[in-house]
């Protein structure tokens, strides 16, 4: 499946055009890229852009969005009269939400139940206690039998928050780390968590900004940003979660992290160390081409499946 929107992400590059071609030069290497190949330019960081790039793109139909350097959106130019991101939204509203909703938690909790398995393996200790195995193998086939929304989010919830009572079992106990938390974090797993959780949200802004969808027009989740995090669910256990607990188990100290009565500091040193990790864990084609797949479902109406993770 070929990903319409190209991604320039870091600093110092120079993005010029033809009528034809998207150059793109940075460190004396020039990448090219059939115009018309391209329906949205993601520009994140600091770049030089010439203004015959927004000429020949908008006027070809294309869109330009700017982040900043950490992910967040700041902006995008779209050609006149363009509809089509108003028109996804609409689609994006009136679909069946149900059947997305149970993908989305069926591939979560697989991916959950997998990360467990992986972890046991090499910890050479089951994690499960008595009946939790079955509680999550018996919570994805009831998915195919729910019909409320309700109860869909229920069981997500429901196995999640087991899931992350399971993960710590796996971290040492001088953490103070029992389950997952909202903020703010007071132990440093949830803060470790919560910043790559962070790194993912910006990845999947980018598919689904370069996508035209409406990010707000989630199924699973709901309220702001509720798609980002639909697409984010699958993704948590391999792409943040399995690179974390191993960071957590084999390399933190006590100078990674100041926790206080009222939250969870990371030291700088420690998030540069995450973000390295991160970077090397996060698939950025993963997360397009399960973007591109979203978007495919809607406009075709086929089934949306999650690829493995």
């Amino acid at each position: 499946m070929d990903v319409p929107w190209l991604v320039v992400a870091g600093f110092g590059a120079h993005i010029k055009s033809t009528r034809n071609t998207l150059f793109v030069q940075r460190n004396g290497v020039t990448e090219e890229y059939p115009l018309d190949s391209v329906r949205h330019l993601l520009i994140i960081g600091g770049h030089t852009v010439h203004t015959t790039v927004v000429t020949h793109l908008t006027k070809a139909g294309a869109s330009i969005s700017f982040f900043e350097a950490d992910g967040r959106p700041s902006g995008t130019i779209r050609p006149f009269n363009d509809q089509e991101q108003a028109e996804l939204s609409l689609i994006q509203k009136s679909v069946p939400g149900h059947r997305y909703a149970v993908t989305i938690a069926r591939a979560s909790m697989q991916s959950k139940t997998l990360l467990i398995g992986q972890i046991s393996e090499e910890s050479k200790t089951d994690l499960f206690y008595a009946g939790e195995a079955d509680l999550f193998t018996n919570s994805q086939a009831e998915l195919e039998y729910l019909v409320r929304m309700s109860e869909i989010r229920r069981i997500h919830r429901l196995t999640s928050d087991m899931y992350y009572e399971v993960l710590s079992r796996t971290v040492p106990r001088e953490l103070s780390y029992r389950r997952r938390t909202e903020r703010p974090y007071r132990d440093p797993v949830n803060a470790i968590l919560a910043f790559g959780y962070a790194m993912l949200f910006g990845n999947v802004m980018f598919s689904v900004t370069g996508a035209h969808l409406d990010p707000e027009s989630g199924t699973l989740n709901r309220g702001p940003n509720a798609l980002i995090y639909d697409i984010m669910e699958p993704f948590k256990a391999s792409m943040i979660d399995r690179e974390a607990v191993r960071f957590i188990r084999d390399r933190v100290t006590e100078e990674d992290y100041d926790c206080g009565p009222t939250r969870c500091i990371l030291s700088d040193p420690c998030m540069k160390e995450l973000i390295a990790l991160f970077h090397g864990s996060i698939s950025q084609d993963k997360i397009d081409h399960q973007v591109a797949a979203y978007r495919e479902s809607l406009l075709n109406k086929t089934e949306y499946r999650v690829q493995p993770v």
